[in-house]
């Protein structure tokens, strides 16, 4: 990730970073390669970097506000009623990143969630 937005971010400088990083992602990354088994664990951890980078990015600039570590330029105070969530990143149906909202104190176990897809299967009908 650039280092220009490591610890204070602002929205257009992180929206140059994605920029970057989607390049390296989209038009770099499908072109390395591997001779031996040590360069391919370096074309592996450099795959992972770049996604690892965008998940930070995008999620960075979907908080509006600054919390904690995370300090924004563009909005300099905490949003306790908007931001007290968790935002969970995913890979989409589509391999897109994914983001969410998920309010404190909601942490879903697996057990919560297997019983939620069951009662679903029955009010879906």
């Amino acid at each position: 990730m650039p280092n220009f937005i490591i610890y204070i971010k602002k929205e257009n400088l992180m929206k140059a970073a994605l920029a970057c990083v989607e390049e390296l992602r989209e038009h770099h990354v499908p072109m390395l390669r591997a001779a031996n088994l040590h360069e391919l664990r370096l074309v592996h951890e450099t795959n992972n970097m770049v996604i690892t980078a965008e998940m930070k990015l995008r999620a960075s600039l979907m908080r509006k506000e600054s919390r904690c570590s995370h300090y924004r330029l563009d909005y300099p105070e905490m949003d306790n009623k908007n931001w007290q969530v968790w935002i969970n990143i995913f890979k989409g149906e589509n391999g897109e990143t994914q983001l969410e909202k998920q309010a404190f104190n909601t942490w879903v176990t697996a057990q919560t969630k297997n019983e939620i897809e069951y009662n679903n299967k029955f009010t879906e009908n």
